[in-house]
């Protein structure tokens, strides 16, 4: 289970909501949070379609590059 938004004024953090995207993004206290788009996408279905093909154009540019 990941948990986000671990800072000095709550060390414990929140934990994942199953149902969300995976992508850490950072809120308006330069913490992470979980984002709030329902997931279905990308490796696993884990991530919501933008950040599906975020992660997506990264790996195909890896590739590109490392050949």
């Amino acid at each position: 289970m990941r948990v986000y938004g671990i800072w000095s004024g709550n060390q414990n953090g929140v934990l994942e909501e199953t149902d969300k995207c995976i992508e850490a993004v950072f809120g308006s206290f330069l913490y992470t949070h979980q984002y709030t788009r329902k997931r279905g996408h990308g490796r696993d279905g884990l991530y919501c379609k933008q950040h599906a093909r975020k992660h997506q154009e990264r790996e195909d540019y890896a590739k590109e590059t490392k050949s």
